[in-house]
């Protein structure tokens, strides 16, 4: 680990990405996003980009010359980065080398790069980028590229507005920028750039507990809560029921949790009735560690607002939209789906024990051929995760097992 002052295993300290996704997808080659725009950050008026909501995560297209790619923006990285990988194709000069963590018991490799940078398509927004990291080991939850990670030196030059309805980014100029809508405006403190929110916990046994809380854009789930919390306010006892969950992860590889509901999470004058909370234990790297903060609030929980990234005024600004009030809800099917390395096939991760998906008797490594009749691609596993977080859905899932296929049927249940 690189003995270095605010190191950068610590601007990966939380989640790059907790409950993750693919990193080893092809980039758009549609090289006209990346013809020259003018558009810019003014005083008057901001720079827009189109975003790709998938599984809770933000991705913008980037440019690297004519070259279009994909980076996920997370407030959970302290800083920009390349994937290794990318980097290397692109050509780029690498320099010294380091490792780093996040949520997973591994570390992966890094390297400082040199001269480098992208611009935000369909803007004139330039980032430049200073390190590369290796994002190949990120569980591939959903079939979607990542070339790289916009973080906490990109999101601090602005006042970026993450419409998660409309599917855009939107860059105000920081120093000009005023609010004067019906959002909440949240207190942040930083810690190794990441930004801190203090929040409380209430529990069915009317209890509620405090703690400070990093916001996490680049994580999928609603509320994860580390192991040393946890264990010292004994929640596996006091939230239940719970099933234990295995995947999602992030640089460091997959994770387990018990996932379960508290009663109620307060930030501010907000109030969110009875949100999935995933509970961490051991070998979850960064969520099993003693740390400035207790817990996670990721994608699940922040896409049911417009939320406003105002670090200069240490602030961020939840507003409310047609979807703020949506139950929140989690996977009915009991199982864990992945692409292969290919991207071209949907397979069996995982299967929760007592659920619909193994009283189908699904299997770890089932590749599923056919979904409702039609062919199981990229595209149908968003649409397929959506529907199992729909109680009662009833879907038909044509499997291939070795050299056998047959088809079967999950009918969704809530779970927790």
């Amino acid at each position: 680990m690189e003995p270095i002052g605010g190191s950068l295993r610590k601007f990966l300290r939380v989640s790059v990405l907790a409950f993750a996704i693919a990193s080893r997808g092809h980039a758009q080659t549609d090289a006209s996003v990346c013809a020259p725009r003018p558009t810019s950050v003014t005083r008057s008026t901001p720079a827009i980009a189109p975003i790709d909501v998938s599984n809770n995560h933000v991705f913008v297209k980037v440019c690297a010359g004519d070259r279009p790619l994909d980076f996920i923006l997370d407030t959970g990285a302290g800083a920009t980065f390349f994937d290794l990988n990318h980097a290397r194709q692109l050509g780029l000069k690498l320099g010294g080398s380091f490792s780093v963590r996040g949520a997973g018991a591994g570390t992966v490799a890094g390297a400082r790069l040199e001269e480098s940078g992208v611009t935000i398509a369909g803007t004139g927004v330039k980032q430049s980028v200073g390190s590369a990291i290796d994002l190949s080991q990120i569980p591939p939850r959903e079939a979607h590229a990542m070339d790289g990670i916009l973080g906490y030196d990109f999101i601090s030059r602005f006042v970026i507005a993450i419409d998660y309805v409309k599917q855009e980014l939107r860059l105000y100029d920081r120093d000009s920028f005023t609010y004067n809508g019906p959002g909440t405006s949240l207190p942040v403190t930083f810690v190794n750039n990441h930004p801190h929110v203090d929040a409380e916990v209430r529990l069915e046994d009317g209890a509620t507990l405090k703690g400070r809380m990093v916001v996490d854009v680049g994580a999928a789930a609603s509320l994860s809560l580390a192991k040393p919390w946890v264990d010292e306010n004994h929640l596996r006892d006091r939230v239940g029921p719970t099933i234990h969950r295995h995947g999602g992860g992030g640089v460091g590889g997959a994770t387990s949790y018990d996932l379960g509901r508290i009663a109620t999470l307060r930030l501010g004058n907000l109030e969110l009735s009875r949100p999935v909370t995933a509970l961490y234990g051991d070998s979850a790297g960064v969520f099993s560690e003693r740390g400035a903060w207790v817990g996670n609030i990721g994608g699940e929980i922040l896409r049911r607002f417009t939320v406003y990234l105002d670090y200069k005024h240490q602030r961020i600004i939840l507003e409310p939209h047609a979807g703020t009030g949506e139950p929140i809800e989690a996977d009915m099917s009991g199982l864990g789906l992945v692409m292969d390395d290919s991207l071209k096939t949907i397979i069996v991760d995982s299967v929760v024990p007592d659920s619909p998906a193994s009283a189908a008797d699904l299997l770890p490594h089932d590749a599923i051929v056919t979904i409702d009749g039609m062919p199981a691609t990229m595209q149908s596993l968003r649409e397929l995760k959506q529907r199992f977080r729909r109680e009662g859905e009833r879907v038909a899932l044509t499997i291939r097992r070795g050299s056998e296929t047959k088809t079967v049927t999950i009918v969704t249940r809530r779970l927790v």
